[in-house]
C-alpha cells in the first residue's frame, strides 16, 4: 500500500527520494508494516535484494507474532488500508495507461506536424484510433468506478471496521482509537443508500452522524489536537443531515442530547459549531458552502431573498476556503461554479450583476476542465456558455435569440474535448444538442438529442420536448414528419401509452409549435400508420382541437389509413425466383469507386428505426473530426423481386454491406435474402457488418467469429456502439 509516495506513475525519478521518505518514518517506527513494506517493494526495484530481504522477514515475523505490540501493528496496518481505500479513486495501471496513451498522441502529433503524402495519412489514422482507445479506455474505468464504486467503499468501511476491532484489545490510545472512528465514520458517509446489517438495518448516512457525534462526545474539547476532528465531525453531521432524505433521527443513540436535538431541528447549526470549534477551516467552509447550495437546489426554500442569502453566504464561504488551500479542490470550485450560475436566475438580481456572476461562474468552469474533465462540470459550463451566448434573454428559443454566437462555439469546444476524452453520456448529447439548435443546426441537434434519449431513457423524458422542437424546425416535408413518427412510435413503446404527447406543448412559442403540430397531423392523415402511431395521431388531434387549432368539423371528419406489412411467404418457389432476379455479387478484387459507403439489409418493421435513429447519425458530422458516411438511399419491399433486385444493387454500390439481424428480419424477409448473404460472404467477407438489433438466435451461415458484430440489443449501449461501426467504416 504505497500512500506516502510522490507521483507513482514515474516512479524510477523519484525513488531516491522515496526510500528516504519510508526509511524516515521507519526510523521513527521500525515495526510499522505498511512503511516496511513499501520500502522492501522499492529496494527491490532498485535491484537492492540484499535490504529487501531483511525487511521481508521482519514482515513475516510481525505478522505471526502474537504480543499486544504486534496485534497493535497489525491494526494499524489494516486501518491505513482501508483509509488508503477510503481516498483511492483510481488504479494505478489505469492511471498509467491514461499517461500512455496521452504521451502516444503527442508523438504523433509531432510526427505529423512534419509528414507528407501517406505517411500523414497513416499518422492521422494512428492519432484518431489513439484517441478512439483512450476514450474506450476512459469509459472501461468509469464503468469499472460505477460498477465497483459500492464495494470499494464497502471494502473501506469494512476494512476500518475489522482494524478498529483489532485495536480494542490492544493498549492503542483511546484518543486515536477516535480519530480512527472519524474516518470509519467518513468511509459510511460515503454510502448514504445502503443500510448498515450491524447497526438495526438503518441508513450507513444514519450510522456516520452516530459516529462523528461519537468523535464529537469523546475527543475533548480542551485539547488543540483534537479540535479539527471534532470541528470537521460537526461539518460532515450538517451536510450529511442537508443532503440526505433518509435520517431517521428517532434510532439515534444520542436523541436526549439537547444540543443534538437542536441540529437535527436545524442542521445548519452544526456549521456554527464547527466555526466555533476551529474557525477558518477549509473543510468546514466547503462543506456549509455545498450544504447552502444543496438547500437551495433540492429544499422546500421559494423566498428570493432567502435563496440569495444562501447563494451569498455559499459564495462567500466556497471563495475562502478557495483562498486558504493552495492547492485547486475540484468540488469546491464546482459548487461555487454552480453558485454563480444559480444566482444569474435570481429576479432581484440586476442584468449587470447576472452577467458578472455568469462570468465568474465561466471562470470556475475554465480552471475545473484545465485541472481535471468532469463530464457533470463540462455540462455546466455548456449551460453557462449557452445562457451568456443569449444573454440577456436566455430563456428564449432558437437561433434567434442568439446575441454572442462565440459563447456557443467555445461551448462546443468543451463538448468536443470531453466527448473524446470521456466518450458519451447523456450530459454531453443533451448539451450538444441545446448548442446546435441555437446555432441554427437543427439536423445535428437532432440527432443529439435522439443520442441523449437513447442513453438514459429516465433522464432522457426531459429531453423529449427538446427533440421534437429539432424535429419541427428541420422543415414541412414527408422526410422530416416521416422521421417525426418513428421517434414519437419508439417513445409510445417506451412509455407503454402515448399520454406523454399531452405534456409535450410548451408555455414560450407554444402557438408556433401547435401550428407546425398541425401540419404534422395533417400528413398522418395520408400516411399508413401501424395501431399505435394511430393512437398517437388520435392523442394529437385532441390537443390541437383543445387549443383551437384545428375545427370540430376537421376533428370529426379525420381518419386514418393502417399500415399493411406485407409478409414475404416462405413458400416462394425460390429457384423460380432466383432464375429472375440473378445474385451477382462483384468480388473485392473488382476495382470500384464506390458510389456509398454502406447499404442497410434489413426487414422492414425495422427500416423506421434504423432510419430515424441510425442512418442520419452515420450521415452527418457528429463532433470536431467526426467522419461521416454516405448510405444507399433505400430498399423496395414492394414484392419479392423488387427486394432482392435493389438489396443487390445497394451491395455492388456500397463499400460495406451492414445487416442488421432482428426477429422480424429473421422470420420475413431472410428466406429471401440468405442466399444474397451467403453470396457476400464468399465473394467479400470483409465488407460484411452485422448489428444485433434484438436478442435471437444468429443464422449458423453468419455465426462467424471473423465478422464485425455490433450489440444494439442494449440501447443505453447504442450510441458507444454507433461509434464503433463509424470507426469500422473508416477502416474497411
Amino acid at each position: 500500500m504505497i500512500i506516502v509516495l510522490d507521483n507513482p506513475l514515474l516512479k524510477r525519478r523519484y525513488l531516491p527520494y522515496n526510500i528516504e521518505k519510508l526509511e524516515l518514518i521507519i526510523r521513527r517506527n521500525p515495526n510499522h508494516l505498511n512503511a516496511l513494506a513499501d520500502l522492501a517493494v522499492l529496494y527491490r526495484n532498485s535491484n537492492l535484494v540484499d535490504k529487501a530481504i531483511p525487511i521481508e522477514e521482519k514482515i513475516d515475523e510481525i505478522l505471526k507474532g502474537s504480543d499486544l505490540n504486534d496485534i497493535k501493528e497489525k491494526a494499524v496496518c489494516v486501518l491505513e488500508q482501508g483509509y488508503a481505500e477510503l481516498f483511492e479513486e483510481y488504479t494505478e495501471d489505469g492511471l498509467e495507461a491514461q499517461q500512455k496513451l496521452l504521451e502516444c498522441l503527442e508523438l504523433i502529433k509531432v510526427e505529423k506536424s512534419t509528414a507528407v503524402g501517406r505517411a500523414k495519412d497513416s499518422l492521422c489514422q494512428a492519432s484518431h484510433n489513439a484517441m478512439g482507445a483512450r476514450r474506450l479506455l476512459f469509459q472501461a474505468l468509469s464503468c469499472k468506478t460505477t460498477d465497483s464504486f459500492v464495494d470499494k467503499k464497502k471494502s473501506s468501511v469494512e476494512i476500518l471496521k475489522t482494524g478498529l476491532q483489532y485495536l480494542a484489545t490492544t493498549s492503542y490510545p483511546k484518543e486515536h482509537v477516535h480519530i480512527w472512528e472519524f474516518y470509519y465514520a467518513m468511509a459510511c458517509s460515503r454510502m448514504p443508500g445502503i443500510k448498515a446489517a450491524d447497526f438495526n438495518k438503518i441508513p450507513m448516512c444514519q450510522k456516520a452522524v452516530q459516529l462523528f457525534w461519537q468523535v464529537i462526545v469523546n475527543l475533548p474539547k480542551n485539547n488543540g489536537c483534537f479540535t479539527i476532528y471534532r470541528a470537521r465531525s460537526y461539518a460532515y453531521i450538517g451536510y450529511i443531515l442537508i443532503s440526505t432524505s433518509d435520517f431517521n433521527p428517532k434510532y439515534s443513540l444520542w436523541s436526549n442530547d439537547e444540543q443534538f436535538k437542536d441540529i437535527l431541528k436545524i442542521p445548519l447549526l452544526s456549521f456554527g459549531h464547527a466555526n466555533d470549534e476551529l474557525p477558518d477551516d477549509e473543510v468546514v467552509l466547503r462543506r456549509e458552502g455545498m450544504s447552502l447550495w444543496i438547500l437551495v437546489k433540492y429544499g422546500s426554500t421559494r423566498n428570493d431573498e432567502k435563496i440569495y442569502e444562501f447563494l451569498d453566504r455559499a459564495e462567500k464561504v466556497l471563495s475562502f476556503s478557495i483562498s486558504i488551500s493552495p492547492c485547486m479542490h475540484q468540488v469546491t470550485f464546482s459548487t461555487r461554479m454552480k453558485v454563480y450560475f444559480e444566482m444569474s436566475s435570481l429576479q432581484g438580481l440586476t442584468l449587470d450583476r447576472k452577467k458578472d456572476v455568469l462570468k465568474k461562474a465561466l471562470e470556475d468552469g475554465k480552471a475545473l476542465i484545465k485541472n481535471m474533465m468532469s463530464v457533470r462540470d463540462v455540462y455546466t459550463v455548456a449551460g453557462i456558455c449557452h445562457r451568456l451566448a443569449k444573454f440577456p434573454n436566455y430563456y428564449s428559443y432558437g437561433p434567434e435569440a442568439v446575441i454572442n454566437n462565440g459563447y456557443l462555439n467555445a461551448a462546443l469546444d468543451y463538448l468536443n474535448q470531453c466527448f473524446r476524452a470521456k466518450g458519451h453520456t447523456y450530459q454531453t448529447a443533451y448539451s450538444f444538442g441545446i448548442i446546435y439548435f441555437d446555432m441554427g443546426d437543427f439536423r445535428t441537434a437532432t440527432e443529439w438529442h435522439k443520442m441523449a434519449l437513447m442513453s438514459d431513457f429516465k433522464l432522457g423524458n426531459g429531453n423529449i420536448q427538446q427533440l421534437l422542437f429539432s424535429i419541427l424546425r428541420l422543415g414541412e416535408g414527408s422526410h422530416v414528419y416521416i422521421d417525426l413518427i418513428h421517434a414519437l412510435t419508439y417513445i409510445a413503446g417506451k412509455w407503454k401509452d402515448v399520454e406523454f404527447i399531452r405534456r409535450l406543448v410548451p408555455k414560450i412559442h407554444g402557438d408556433d409549435y401547435l401550428r407546425s403540430l398541425s401540419k404534422f397531423w395533417m400528413f398522418l392523415q395520408t400516411f399508413p400508420l401501424t395501431t399505435q402511431q394511430v393512437e398517437i395521431a388520435k392523442c394529437l388531434k385532441t390537443i390541437l382541437f383543445r387549443n383551437n387549432i384545428i375545427t370540430a368539423d376537421q376533428f370529426s371528419a379525420a381518419g386514418y389509413s393502417k399500415s399493411t406489412r406485407r409478409h414475404f411467404e416462405c413458400v416462394v418457389k425460390e429457384a423460380s425466383l432466383l432464375q429472375r432476379v440473378p445474385i451477382e455479387i462483384e468480388p473485392a478484387d473488382v476495382q470500384h469507386n464506390y458510389r456509398f459507403d454502406y447499404c442497410f439489409i434489413m426487414s422492414e418493421v425495422n427500416s423506421g428505426w434504423i432510419q430515424c435513429f441510425l442512418q442520419h447519425q452515420l450521415t452527418i458530422q457528429m463532433v470536431d473530426g467526426d467522419s461521416n458516411f454516405a448510405g444507399f438511399p433505400g430498399i423496395d419491399y414492394e414484392s419479392s423481386s423488387s427486394l432482392l433486385k435493389t438489396t443487390i444493387d445497394g451491395i455492388n454500390k456500397s463499400r460495406t454491406s451492414i445487416l442488421v439481424l432482428s426477429k422480424d428480419l429473421l422470420t420475413r424477409e431472410w428466406c429471401l435474402l440468405k442466399p444474397i448473404v451467403t453470396e457476400i460472404l464468399q465473394k467479400r467477407s470483409d465488407s460484411l457488418f452485422i448489428i444485433l438489433l434484438e436478442t435471437c438466435d444468429v443464422p449458423s451461415e453468419i455465426d462467424d467469429t471473423r465478422l464485425s458484430y455490433f450489440d444494439f440489443t442494449d440501447e443505453m449501449n447504442i450510441p458507444f456502439e454507433i461509434q464503433h461501426l463509424k470507426l469500422a467504416l473508416l477502416e474497411n
